[in-house]
């Protein structure tokens, strides 16, 4: 029999190589294997495990160790309000997408519109289009994806939301019409440094791989959004930190009439361009 601090500090030294932070991980991965909350954990050092828990937490541990993501062992991700279901065939959702959620509503709240059109290209695991569907319950919002299997995660994150239409699409290919607001968090990686980057080898390559420069999809976008940006109109692109100016620019290439900025996440690091549409 194992108490609550010796796993806790068992686990913490073989996580010391695998996480940057291994007493934090070894805390929340307890607390799941026991179905309790970490607080628990922190008030109960003495608490004796059953075998069933030991075993379980023991394979919990060494996923991590081998650098399985905790999301991905959870099967779940806090996303700002809401918590998603999060499997192998989407990306883990990251605080940073969050911006895009503010600045969309925002911009929505600014404005009286009967019935917001919103299309979130690329959903993967739906966040940014559920949790707008969420916020603006009189929307109709759209949630495209290529991969069949994210749709699938993405419709079991509904949790109810009736406002919400699922398309497997190739980004806008299949609309003809125009949205109020287009988000978008697209994979925007280089192919070459996926090789390096840990989450490749555990998230999606389709969710990550952005081509050769790792804008390819986000121009193939700005190419075609024109055509589908109601005026008014706001458009939000996520992109890599180091990306900002050369997606701003793309950006008033596609719409020389537009105003286009940079918004930054809460680290001041570059992190979305916003195109907004005048009337």
């Amino acid at each position: 029999m194992i108490t609550v601090e010796g796993a806790l500090h068992d686990a913490t030294r073989r996580l010391m190589g695998a996480s940057g932070s291994p007493r934090l991980d070894a805390q929340l991965i307890l607390a799941h294997a026991l179905e309790t909350p970490r607080e628990s954990l922190i008030g109960h050092p003495e608490r004796l495990l059953s075998e069933h828990e030991a075993r379980t937490f023991e394979t919990l541990v060494t996923l991590r160790t081998r650098g399985m993501p905790i999301a991905y062992i959870f099967g779940k991700r806090p996303f700002y309000d809401r918590t998603f279901r999060v499997t192998s065939h989407v990306l883990i959702p990251r605080p940073e997408t969050e911006e895009v959620i503010e600045a969309a509503l925002h911009w929505l709240n600014e404005r009286v519109l009967p019935t917001p059109r919103i299309i979130d290209v690329g959903t993967g695991s739906g966040v940014i289009g559920l949790t707008l569907a969420a916020h603006v319950p009189h929307a109709r919002v759209v949630a495209t994806d290529v991969s069949a299997a994210a749709l699938i995660v993405a419709r079991d994150n509904a949790d109810g939301l009736t406002n919400v239409a699922f398309v497997q699409a190739d980004l806008v290919e299949p609309f003809s019409g125009t949205f109020d607001v287009i988000a978008s968090n697209l994979p925007y990686i280089a192919t070459d440094e996926l090789n390096i980057l840990e989450v490749a080898h555990f998230e999606p390559h389709v969710a990550l791989d952005g081509g050769s420069d790792g804008l390819a999809l986000i121009r193939r976008l700005l190419n075609v959004a024109p055509c589908h940006l109601a005026s008014p109109g706001l458009m939000l692109l996520e992109h890599g930190a180091d990306q900002g100016a050369a997606v701003a620019e793309l950006a008033c290439q596609a719409f020389p009439d537009a105003q286009v900025a940079i918004l930054k996440d809460d680290a001041g690091l570059d992190r979305i361009v916003r195109i907004e549409r005048g009337e």
